[in-house]
C-alpha cells in the first residue's frame, strides 16, 4: 500500500506559462513534475511514451489546434489511461477547443483561469484513477465539517451528537430510519471523539502519514470502528502527531472514498490552518463553526470564514453559537456580531454541563443519556435542518439508487 509520487508532465514552449503551472503543481506534495520545452505536436512519439507512464499530461494548446488534435489522436490510439489537461489561449474559438475534448483531452480550460481554480482542477485530475471509476448512479455522501473559534466551546460535542442524530434512531413502533454515517476525527493532536464514544484511540491516521499509505479499502477496514448504533468512526491517534504529517492528496483520497460509501461524512477539524484542510473544504457541502458573540470570538470567526471561503467560494458556512442559550430577544451585541459575520444565528448550543459531562463519562451520545436535554434537542434540530436541505436538493439519479437499495 505504499504511496509514490504521481508523475505529471508539463508541455509548453512558453517559459512564463511553465513557471506558473509548475509553481502550482509544486505547491502540493505528492507530485513528480517533468517539464518539456516543446509543443504537444512536436513531441512526436515521446508524448505517447510519457502518457503511458504518467498520471496527468498538461499542455499549452497552440494556435495550430489541428496539430494538437492529431497528437491527441496518437495518444488515444496508444491505449494510455493518462488524463490530459489542455490550457488554451483565451482567443481560441470554442468550437476548436471543444474538438480537443472529442479526441481525448480530459478537460480544456482557458489560460485566464484563476490560480485557485486551476489548483483545484489539477488536484482533481491527478487523483488516482481507481478512485474515479464510479457508476453514474453512485451517490456521493454529504461532507459536513465542524470547526471552532477556540477550544472548549462544544465543537466535538456537536460533531459527535450530530453524527449520532444523522444515523437515525430506532423506533419501537413504526419504520426505523437509519443512514450510513462516518465521523472522522482530524484533530490529530487533541482529538477527543474516541473518549466521547468510549472507543480506543486509533493509530490508523498516524500510519497513513508515517508510511505514506494510500487510504484504500484495506486501510478503511483497519481504521473504522462502529458503535452499537451503527455510527462508523475514524478516531484520532493516541500519541502526539504533527498536524502537517498528513498530505493533501491523502486527505483528498480519504474523503472521496468515504463519500462513496456513506450518506454523511462528518469531519471534526483541528483549531489550526494546515495544507490538508483545502481538500476537506473543497469536498465539504457545509461547515459549522462553533463560536461565541463576544468581540474576540467574532474576530476569530471572521478569519475562519474568510479562509474557508477562499478555499471554496461556494461553501455553505453556518455559525453555531456555543455555550449560550438562545435569547428571547437578541441584544445589541448579538446583532452587531451577526452583522460583522454577515450571517444569521440560527442555532445556539445552551450550556448544559451536567448533561454533557454525564454523556462523556458514560461514553454515549446525548440521545442515550440525556435525550430530553435542551442541548440534545438543539443538535437534533441542526440534524433535521441538514436532512431537510439534502432532501430538497436530491438528484434524480440518487433517488433511483435509493429505490434499488430498498
Amino acid at each position: 500500500m505504499a504511496q509514490t509520487d504521481k508523475d505529471i508532465v508539463l508541455i509548453s514552449e512558453d517559459s512564463a506559462f511553465s513557471d506558473r503551472i509548475g509553481a502550482l503543481v509544486r505547491r502540493q506534495p505528492g507530485f513528480a513534475l517533468q517539464q518539456c520545452n516543446a509543443t504537444l505536436s512536436t513531441m512526436n512519439g515521446k508524448a505517447v511514451d510519457l502518457a503511458r507512464t504518467s498520471e496527468l499530461i498538461i499542455f499549452q494548446a497552440s494556435t495550430n489546434t489541428a496539430s494538437d488534435i492529431e497528437a491527441l489522436k496518437g495518444i488515444a490510439k496508444s491505449g494510455s489511461a493518462a488524463r490530459i489537461l489542455a490550457v488554451s489561449d483565451s482567443t481560441v474559438p470554442f468550437g476548436l477547443a471543444h474538438s480537443l475534448l472529442q479526441v481525448g483531452a480530459t478537460e480544456v480550460v482557458p489560460d485566464t483561469v484563476a490560480d485557485a481554480e486551476l489548483s483545484r482542477i489539477l488536484s482533481r485530475l491527478s487523483m488516482p484513477r481507481r478512485l474515479t471509476l464510479t457508476s453514474p448512479d453512485l451517490r456521493e455522501g454529504q461532507v459536513i465539517a465542524v470547526s471552532k473559534a477556540r477550544g472548549g466551546i462544544g465543537a466535538t460535542t456537536l460533531a459527535v451528537n450530530l453524527a449520532d442524530h444523522l444515523v437515525g434512531q430506532k423506533k419501537r413502533f413504526g419504520k426505523s430510519v437509519t443512514r450510513k454515517v462516518v465521523l472522522v476525527d482530524l484533530d490529530l493532536q487533541f482529538g477527543a471523539v474516541a473518549g466521547f464514544l468510549d472507543l480506543q484511540p486509533n493509530d490508523a491516521l498516524y500510519s497513513l502519514a508515517k508510511d505514506r499509505i494510500d487510504p484504500d479499502s484495506v486501510f478503511l477496514e483497519q481504521a473504522i470502528v462502529k458503535t452499537a448504533s451503527g455510527l462508523a468512526v475514524i478516531a484520532a491517534p493516541d500519541g502526539f502527531m504533527p498536524l502537517n504529517a498528513l498530505q493533501p492528496d491523502q486527505i483528498r483520497a480519504l474523503i472521496y472514498r468515504l463519500q462513496q460509501s456513506y450518506d454523511f461524512v462528518i469531519v471534526d477539524l483541528p483549531h489550526a490552518m494546515v495544507d490538508w484542510l483545502t481538500p476537506v473544504l473543497e469536498a465539504a457541502n457545509t461547515v459549522l463553526i462553533v463560536s461565541g458573540t463576544s468581540v474576540p470570538f467574532v474576530q476569530q470567526t471572521r478569519r475562519l470564514i474568510d479562509f474557508f471561503k477562499d478555499q471554496n467560494p461556494s461553501l455553505n458556512i453556518e455559525v453555531v453559537v456555543g455555550q449560550e442559550k438562545k435569547p428571547l430577544l437578541k441584544s445589541r451585541r448579538h446583532a452587531e456580531a451577526a452583522k460583522a459575520l454577515e450571517t444569521e444565528f440560527r442555532h445556539w448550543l445552551p450550556p448544559d454541563a451536567k448533561a454533557a459531562e454525564e454523556a462523556m463519562d458514560r461514553g454515549r451520545p446525548l440521545s442515550q443519556t440525556a435525550s430530553g436535554s435542551a442541548l440534545n434537542k438543539e443538535i437534533a434540530q441542526i440534524s433535521a435542518r441538514i436532512l431537510s436541505a439534502v432532501a430538497s436538493n436530491r438528484d434524480p439519479k440518487n433517488l433511483k439508487a435509493e429505490r434499488r437499495e430498498r
